[in-house]
């Protein structure tokens, strides 16, 4: 199975220190879990395909291929008014985002502990 996101766009974007990435890595997942929390709290299609969008754009910065994708597909589906694919679409965008959290856990396991 492939990586939740590219690690390694990571070091190019920000360097190789650990503690760096690691904040990165955090607040990134931060971000997603916030957005499949506002997407799960609300009907309003407007307001999903904001988070979409703004999802999209980070999952695309850190090399979250799939997440990216999936936050496309949902900014499509709210702004084609389809609640039901919205719903649809979000199961497979929170194991995504569970598989962001799996490699951020893995990640941060491998990192020196800090003093």
């Amino acid at each position: 199975m492939t990586k939740a996101y590219d690690r390694e766009k990571l070091v190019e974007l920000f360097g190789d220190d650990p503690r760096t990435l690691g904040e990165v890595e955090r607040e990134f997942l931060d971000t997603a879990r916030g957005a499949e929390r506002e997407i799960t709290g609300t009907d309003d299609l407007a307001a999903i395909a904001r988070v979409a969008h703004r999802l999209k754009g980070a999952s695309g910065m850190i090399g979250a291929v799939a997440l990216s994708r999936m936050a496309v597909a949902l900014e499509r589906a709210a702004k084609a008014d389809d609640l039901s694919g919205v719903r649809r679409l979000h199961g497979m965008f929170s194991q995504e985002v569970q598989r962001v959290a799996v490699q951020v856990g893995t990640a941060a396991d491998t990192q020196p502990a800090l003093i």
